[in-house]
């Protein structure tokens, strides 16, 4: 029997769901010794039924009897795409599917929530799903999804090679990875004694004086440089539909952190915000003036605790430990 897993291409360099479905791919083929199966993210809207089914049969051509495929999911074409292919498994027999919950678009966007039920269809096809909260799955659940079995895998891996002979400082800098179109707090921050320090692409709004903008950055050098600028990593939104959708699903900036060995700033509501309580991986607060005063304040030594807890964490994000599949 061969476990397969789907990877994702086609979407932008930038894309960090791209980014997130490559590196789990990556873990489960090197170290699990899955076989991929490569999507391509295109405009399927007009494409003819039978150039679609052609398609499908390219894909999964090395699929066979009796075996497992993880379905990263979404593949980011449409959810009437995605019900296409996991119906194109139906070929054979034996087949076990597995859906990874990575996004849910419809709750991402309030424009999509009318596909909700076409997602949970798409889940309900499913002989195992992976979720990244109890939380979530019991809002599926309340919304027609079948009672199935499940694994709860709380957050990213993000596989990385970074110097850990450099210590991050207790610079009282705040690091946001993110576009700062989708966040106003970053065009309205206002601290002269804390400054924001964005990696994100460039905007028409990023004239603010408080803001230290560093331009977008590839994943190995965005790392480096968040280690070597120390500080602190925020994960934050004031938008209350992402801030719900955060309280249930796994972000992949919370690891991107980590990996970098800085520690995090997370509102109370997200969902590993218990985890970094627990762990003493950084700061839960209710809003960026607490934080900003923590930051300010925190003593060299209070710092260096926390960095210890950190690197030990984030070496098993950087080794492709949470994979939940193994």
């Amino acid at each position: 029997m061969t476990v397969h897993i789907t990877n994702l291409y086609g979407m932008d360099s930038h894309s960090v769901a791209q980014i997130a479905q490559n590196m789990v791919a990556k873990i489960g083929c090197q170290d699990l010794n899955f076989n991929e199966l490569g999507i391509y993210m295109y405009n399927s809207e007009n494409e003819p039924v039978n150039e679609t089914n052609a398609r499908f049969d390219g894909i999964i051509a090395s699929v066979a009897n009796g075996d497992t495929v993880i379905f990263q999911s979404p593949t980011w074409n449409t959810i009437k795409w995605d019900n296409q292919f996991i119906d194109h498994f139906k070929l054979y027999s034996g087949i076990k599917i597995i859906i990874f919950i990575e996004d849910i678009p419809p709750l991402m966007f309030d424009t999509n929530r009318y596909l909700l039920p076409q997602f949970i269809d798409f889940y309900n096809k499913a002989d195992l799903l992976i979720v990244p909260s109890v939380k979530m799955l019991n809002f599926l659940k309340e919304n027609g999804l079948k009672d199935k079995n499940y694994v709860v895998q709380k957050m990213w891996n993000h596989l990385s090679n970074i110097d850990c002979s450099i210590i991050p400082n207790n610079t009282h800098i705040i690091n946001f990875t993110g576009n700062p179109d989708k966040f106003s707090f970053v065009t309205k921050w206002n601290n002269d004694d804390v400054k924001l320090q964005l990696f994100g692409k460039e905007s028409n709004e990023n004239n603010n004086p408080q803001v230290k903008y560093m331009g977008w950055q590839n994943d190995v050098i965005l790392l480096n440089n968040l280690r070597k600028s120390g500080g602190w990593g925020l994960v934050w939104t004031e938008d209350p539909v992402t801030k719900e959708y955060m309280s249930m699903d796994a972000t992949f900036k919370f690891s991107t952190y980590l990996a970098a060995g800085i520690p995090v700033i997370v509102h109370h509501s997200l969902q590993t915000s218990d985890l970094v309580a627990k762990k003493h991986l950084g700061i839960v607060v209710d809003n960026l003036e607490e934080a900003s005063n923590i930051v300010k304040n925190i003593s060299d030594s209070q710092y260096q605790e926390i960095i210890q807890n950190v690197n030990s964490f984030g070496t098993l994000i950087r080794n492709g430990y949470f994979v939940s599949v193994k």
